[in-house]
């Protein structure tokens, strides 16, 4: 019943789609140069977030993440159109992405001079706010630019009334650009070190934790993303490793998210105005069954893949998606997904039933002028007679969240997300959606959920006051002091359910965990590329808690 639903919204999706494709050509100005991706991490999109929620950006959405940098200036361009309604806060940070993105007139300067840079860097403009490069050169149809990146960072962390602290420096590149207004291209690579102080405490960096060659090594860090992008018409395909966010949500992306390494993934897609359909096929790391060796040349890993295709629409007060995600391991490259237009889930069906796969909804809904809506559902699993016994299978997660965009240049947003018991689990825990054992579509487990709240406030710098609050409640599964498993509650992507477990669960069972978190960050710019950044953190989690303090002084956002 569900498949024929199914099979029902595809179809109106596709005939609206082709009834109105030539009214609804894709609006951007391909004249403009920008075909590559600007990473997750840069701060224009909390600012565009602000002008999303104000509904300035009429069949726009920022639920697939990173945009191309001609996408981003069109939408800055939308918000200059309309500057006369912004505050003084937030021209101020307007003026600064404006510069940064060709919208104005702007100094920039070089090291190795080009036919289009001429501005010495070194010794004459090192101190002032030109746009900074270690080579540049623009034409009407090319573009590349070539950048430093560096940051020292500290962090002082009281755990149980023990202060400790580290400091460590990260340096590198990044090369970016677009060749005949068509092909973007995007390479960025840093290597960093320890310092000073104790390495257990970088190792609770999200980013540290998931680094093979600090955490499993005991070594330096190194991190590269890369991608190239083909631009033609509606028609567009790319290839790289970057850190995507796919997903409805305040905090929380329930199809793709920053939680897990990056995934190496393939893409082709076609856009128009108020509609795009995406195809990704993406190789993850599957689990070792090698208790000796957790890398070198004898560690063997199998083969894993996933695949995933949305259908978006986009209305002028939103956008509504329906996705599917698949996860198979153990063989090569299967041609039944390498389809860029099939039904997943029938698909794994016909192929005996052997592999992983989800499907979910996504909604962004601008109802009032500063608020906005947004949501995402995902169905792993269902038996519709067992609705609402606790059956074990119905494997459900969802999110929903309200944004506001205030006067005074103050953004709110309030999120709930729930994740039943096994979701995003299967029998083949090779096929859970997990990528290097770390779940790629939530930072919460399996049997959890979340209440948060952020509050940011733009003064006028590119770095807004960023206050984060979250209270999440999680149901372990149950092992006794020798570590041995004795209950099995759903709470684990990797375990899924044996044949010795109960097939009812309850949400929230087992040793419960629960976790308050604050944080509070800020940034302000020394001058152009050079800001100083400073974060606390206070986390509780049952009885225990720590304080947390960071200061970065970094040279670009990476």
């Amino acid at each position: 019943m569900f498949l024929f639903g199914k099979y029902i919204i595809i179809t109106l999706v596709l005939f609206f789609h082709f009834f109105y494709a030539k009214q609804l050509l894709y609006a951007t100005d391909n004249s403009s140069l920008g075909v590559e991706h600007v990473p997750v991490v840069h701060p224009v999109y909390d600012f565009l977030l602000r002008f999303e929620t104000l509904g300035f950006f009429p069949n726009k959405s920022l639920s697939s993440l990173p945009l191309q940098r001609k996408e981003i200036a069109e939408l800055l361009k939308i918000i200059m159109y309309k500057k006369s309604d912004l505050s003084t806060f937030e021209i101020s940070v307007l003026d600064k992405f404006a510069a940064e993105f060709d919208l104005v007139s702007s100094m920039r300067a070089v090291i190795f001079f080009s036919d289009s840079d001429t501005n010495q860097l070194i010794f004459k403009r090192i101190f002032t706010n030109d746009e900074k490069f270690i080579y540049h050169y623009k034409d009407s149809l090319n573009m590349v630019g070539l950048i430093p990146l560096g940051s020292v960072e500290t962090i002082f962390k009281d755990s149980e009334s023990k202060m400790k602290n580290v400091l460590f420096g990260n340096l590198g590149l990044r090369l970016y650009g677009t060749l005949s207004n068509s092909l973007g291209y995007y390479l960025q690579a840093t290597n960093g070190t320890i310092l000073n102080g104790e390495r257990t405490v970088a190792a609770d960096e999200p980013n540290l934790r998931k680094n093979i060659k600090f955490y499993n090594l005991k070594s330096d860090f190194d991190f590269t993303e890369s991608h190239v992008r083909f631009d033609k018409d509606w028609f567009y395909i790319i290839i790289g490793r970057e850190t995507r966010l796919w997903g409805a949500g305040l905090n929380q992306k329930l199809m793709l998210s920053n939680n897990a390494p990056p995934m190496d993934m393939i893409s082709v897609g076609t856009r128009f105005k108020t509609f795009e359909y995406r195809f990704s096929y993406g190789s993850a790391l599957g689990l070792t069954r090698d208790s000796i060796h957790s890398t070198g040349v004898e560690l063997y890993i199998p083969d894993k893949y996933s695949v995933f295709h949305k259908f978006s629409i986009r209305p002028s007060w939103g956008e509504i998606s329906f996705w599917e995600n698949l996860v198979y391991s153990g063989r090569n490259i299967d041609l039944a997904y390498l389809n860029p237009l099939v039904f997943l889930k029938s698909v794994e069906h016909a192929l005996r039933d052997r592999d992983n796969s989800v499907m979910g909804l996504d909604a962004t809904i601008r109802f009032l002028k500063i608020l906005q809506f947004k949501g995402t559902f995902v169905l792993d699993d269902i038996i519709f007679s067992e609705i609402g016994k606790d059956f074990w299978s119905n494997k459900t997660a969802w999110n929903i969240s309200l944004l506001a965009s205030l006067p005074f240049s103050l953004d709110l947003g309030i999120e709930y997300s729930r994740i039943e018991p096994y979701t995003f689990t299967h029998f083949n825990n090779q096929n859970s959606l997990t990528n290097d054992s770390i779940l790629y579509s939530s930072y919460l487990q399996p049997n959890s959920d979340e209440f948060s709240a952020r509050i940011i406030w733009w003064w006028g710098c590119r770095y807004p006051l960023n206050i984060n609050i979250s209270y999440s409640r999680h149901g372990e599964n149950i092992y006794d002091e020798s570590g041995n498993f004795i209950r099995n509650v759903g709470g684990d992507v990797l375990q899924s359910r044996r044949f010795e477990d109960s097939d009812r669960v309850k949400f929230l069972d087992g040793n419960r965990v629960e976790k308050l978190n604050l944080e509070i960050s800020a940034g302000f710019e020394i001058l152009r590329g050079l800001y100083i950044y400073s974060a606390f953190a206070w986390l509780k989690v049952n009885d225990l808690s720590n304080l947390k303090f960071k200061l970065s002084l970094r040279y670009w956002d990476f």
